[in-house]
């Protein structure tokens, strides 16, 4: 009985075939101005969006999962620029949106596995991992509506996640 019951937990707690698929989307904005949005496809491809206050990263790339984290490697390398320059007959069109859709991630390395951004898997949450320093980020500063406490200036942080908003 003692050994079903182990072999049970065991069975449970090895979700190897987590669905991930889905719309996350940062659950508030940083800075006040910057939200997230990562579409992740069934066919291991994703579509990542960062927009805010005059700037719109849009990025596509490959996912892969390994244990309780989720691997994104864009298509285009670090300040690589898209296909900037279009000819139509004699005059030239330079798309500057396309031009300046570059990122400043690096190409990482770990367990075998390349990628640009991390995540942890949460049920249906995503939380990010710093670019700096590879470590977990729970919580960031945000602005709030009560500047003051008295005479105190009121520093306030919120739990950061990307959560699932559709399947």
């Amino acid at each position: 009985m003692l050994i079903g019951i182990f072999f049970s937990i065991l069975f449970a707690s090895c979700d190897t075939n987590k669905v991930i698929t889905g719309r996350y989307r940062s659950n508030f904005a940083q800075l006040v101005f910057f939200k997230t949005n990562i579409v992740l496809k069934s066919d291991s491809t994703f579509h990542y969006q960062l927009s805010g206050d005059l700037e719109n990263t849009e990025l596509e790339g490959i996912y892969k999962t390994h244990k309780d984290k989720l691997y994104l490697r864009f298509y285009k390398l670090k300040d690589e620029p898209a296909d900037a320059i279009k000819i139509v007959g004699k005059d030239t069109i330079v798309d500057f949106e396309k031009l300046y859709n570059t990122h400043p991630y690096e190409l990482k390395r770990e367990n075998e596995i390349e990628y640009h951004l991390k995540f942890k898997i949460l049920k249906n949450k995503l939380q990010s991992y710093r670019i700096d320093n590879n470590k977990l980020v729970k919580r960031i500063k945000t602005y709030s509506s009560r500047k003051y406490i008295l005479f105190w200036k009121k520093n306030h942080s919120k739990k950061y996640f990307l959560k699932r908003v559709e399947v």
